[in-house]
């Protein structure tokens, strides 16, 4: 009987720590994509495409999305 829970409580700490394992991997992979769409963004402001000024009117207007 003391086996038997010995090796139930293994496995589940095992379970737990694959599951942790599991979550800081994905948190990893959310913030690589945030960081991404950050750049982009950064990138489409700087050629104009989002926001900035307006290229005729020279006015601050940035478009409708």
């Amino acid at each position: 009987m003391e086996l038997l829970t010995y090796i139930l409580i293994t496995i589940g700490i095992v379970i737990i720590g694959l599951y942790f394992f599991n979550q800081v991997r994905l948190a990893r992979e959310i913030a690589l994509k945030d960081t991404t769409l950050d750049t982009i963004e950064e990138k489409l402001k700087k050629h104009k495409l989002i926001g900035g000024r307006h290229k005729r009117t020279n006015k601050k207007n940035p478009p409708i999305v």
